[in-house]
């Protein structure tokens, strides 16, 4: 079985107190990467220059690449040095994704690529960022993800925001995540790390989470708990590692 990710590759700048880096990014890259680890086939789809689609396949050697040349690739300027963050968009192609297919698929748009695409799926993942970003209708989904950085709602704006699919997460970086199951909410600790670059973290963890609850069959509850522990090995280690901590689920009442 494979998972197929949709969503345009990178190119980020990224300000911290340390300076300044450019690297690539994206969920397509992030993704695949802490997928690789589970050894799931991957299928990428997104668009962007052609020169950064011949680098991108020598980054991410093994997924099948689907990306349609553009005139420029997706950029973002990514600026930790406020909470939370500030994104702001430099480039993006003049064109978007045409159409997505699969038994498991993500959309994880960065910005509107994903705005007029035809999506033929099993089970269908979204994560809410670029539809948040770029203002656009929100898809329906088997599960959503969308992070503090996306949107900041109260507890009881949570669920009022996420009753409209059957399970939703949101995820508050260090402070943890929400968990929506059927108007249920539960809450999971995170490691509480103090990184400043998080940079791919919601990707790695919401591929992950995405995996073990459609694919190896875990618990939605028990997938976010494990994706957090892979997301914090993230983080620490800028690798995809398992980094152990006591994670804790409690049903929240609101």
């Amino acid at each position: 079985m494979y998972i197929t990710i949709a969503s345009n590759p990178t190119v980020d700048l990224i300000y911290t107190n340390e300076g300044v880096i450019r690297r690539y990014g994206g969920p397509i890259y992030y993704a695949s990467k802490a997928l690789r680890v589970f050894n799931v086939k991957i299928k990428a789809v997104g668009v962007a220059s052609l020169e950064d689609i011949e680098n991108m396949k020598k980054e991410l050697n093994g997924v099948e690449l689907y990306i349609t040349p553009a005139d420029v690739t997706t950029t973002f300027l990514l600026d930790y040095r406020s909470k939370p963050r500030v994104v702001k968009l430099l480039k993006k192609p003049s064109v978007g994704v045409d159409k997505v297919d699969g038994d498991v698929v993500i959309l994880s748009p960065v910005y509107d690529e994903l705005k007029s695409t035809y999506v033929s799926a099993k089970v269908l993942a979204v994560d809410l960022q670029g539809y948040l970003r770029a203002g656009l209708s929100l898809p329906h989904a088997d599960l959503i993800h969308f992070s503090y950085d996306d949107l900041q709602l109260t507890l009881k704006e949570f669920k009022e925001y996420a009753a409209r699919w059957p399970r939703a997460v949101y995820t508050l970086g260090g402070e943890g995540a929400y968990v929506l199951i059927d108007k249920e909410i539960y809450y999971i600790n995170s490691a509480n790390l103090q990184i400043e670059d998080v940079t791919g973290s919601g990707d790695v963890f919401f591929a992950i989470v995405t995996y073990l609850h459609f694919v190896a069959g875990l618990d939605l509850l028990k997938a976010v708990c494990e994706a957090s522990k892979y997301t914090a090995g993230f983080l620490l280690h800028k690798a995809v590692v398992r980094h152990e901590f006591n994670c804790v689920i409690q049903a929240v009442q609101v």
